[in-house]
Order: C-alpha cells, then structure tokens, then sequence
C-alpha cells in the first residue's frame, strides 16, 4: 500500500513538474509599434499594466537602454475609465514632459511624464514569471 501511494505521488510530480519551469513572456504576445519619439505597447488583457511596462522595459533595451537606471516615460496619457483597451505611448525622451515617478502601476497610464527606470521595469518581469502565470 505504502509502495502504491509512494508511485502515485512520484507520478503527480513528475507531471506537475514541466509546468512549473514555464515562463510569462507577455512582450512576446503584445505589438509593440514603432512612432516618432518612442514606441507603442498594445493594452496587455491578462497582465495588466504591469505586463505593459514589462514590455515597455524589455523594447527599451532593445532600442538602446544600456543603463539600467534609464528611465521610460508614459508620453501620451489614458483616458481614466475601467476597461481601457488602448495601446500606451511611451519614450526614453523626458522633454516637453511634467516627469514623475510612477508609484501606481495600475494607475500610472492616467499621467503622462509617468516614468520607471529599465531595471523596474524588468523587475516586473521577474515578478509576473514568479507568479507563474
């Protein structure tokens, strides 16, 4: 018996396993478009804001971020509302922009001048693979 139960747990395992190892990768599953000045992410439905600014951080670098403390900007501002679908503009460019910090991802397309460096940005990565989404 005690053999049986210690198979069918190996086998769960085993199973459950492969799973595990997976990653979230939402800049792979979003648009990302080049504009003049920066780039457009498309509204990412199951990660949120925070898959957004993953993305943002991940094309930053491609473009060019060498520096981890470089900054990406929300260029061009939500409208507030629930159920936004619209792409967000971001820059590395900060001029012609009121520049702040952004404190509340969810809340951060609401201001343009919002802004985290690349590291935060990639940080959110990290945090959406833990999560194991």
């Amino acid at each position: 018996m005690k053999r049986n139960l210690c198979h069918r747990l190996l086998a769960l395992a085993l199973i459950a396993v492969p799973g595990m190892g997976q990653s979230v990768q939402p800049q792979r599953d979003l648009n990302i478009t080049p504009v003049a000045g920066g780039f457009l992410v498309e509204n990412d439905s199951e990660h949120g804001a925070r898959g957004m600014w993953c993305a943002a951080g991940r094309h930053a670098q491609t473009i060019g971020a060498t520096s981890p403390k470089q900054r990406i900007y929300v260029a061009e501002a939500r409208t507030p509302g629930l159920g936004q679908r619209n792409a967000v503009a971001f820059t590395l460019d900060p001029s012609g922009l009121a520049t702040q910090p952004a404190f509340l991802v969810g809340a951060s397309f609401r201001q343009t001048g919002s802004s985290m460096s690349v590291q935060h940005a990639l940080s959110i990565c990290h945090a959406l693979r833990g999560a194991g989404r």
